[in-house]
């Protein structure tokens, strides 16, 4: 089967392989994964739906049936961190939401905070040996 990588995601991808991590992307390890499941759950969780982060918004992309896949595929956190962090700054302009929800130290940390478990349950579900990237 074929699937058909987002452009977002390619240059998320593009820009993790040549060695910048996009806009504001940290250096690995530098996120609090902690507060940033908080500041998911409190400023992003109404409009996405996060099993993780125990959120169920409906307005926005579910990010594990938007990730699982690319997780099966071993893409690794690192790529999946800048695409969230390139979504921050500069989402869909379809879309309902607002550029910069979060910014700075918080948006870095709610990135590696997704990169580490959107899709991974599932993922996990269909193959048992997924690891985060």
């Amino acid at each position: 089967m074929i699937r058909l990588v987002p452009a977002a995601l390619a240059a998320a991808c593009l820009a993790v392989a040549a060695g910048c991590g996009g806009p504001g992307v940290a250096a690995p390890g530098s996120a609090d994964l902690s507060t940033g499941k908080q500041i998911f759950q409190q400023k992003c969780g109404y409009c996405h739906t996060l099993a993780e982060a125990a959120t169920s918004g409906t307005i926005g992309p579910n990010l594990d049936d938007a990730y699982f896949a690319s997780r099966l595929d071993g893409l690794q956190s690192s790529s999946f961190e800048a695409l969230v962090r390139n979504q921050i700054s500069e989402p869909n302009p379809e879309g309902k939401m607002p550029a910069n929800l979060v910014g700075g130290q918080q948006a870095q940390d709610v990135a590696a905070y997704v990169a580490s478990v959107a899709g991974l349950r599932m993922a996990r579900q269909l193959n048992p040996g997924t690891q985060p990237g």
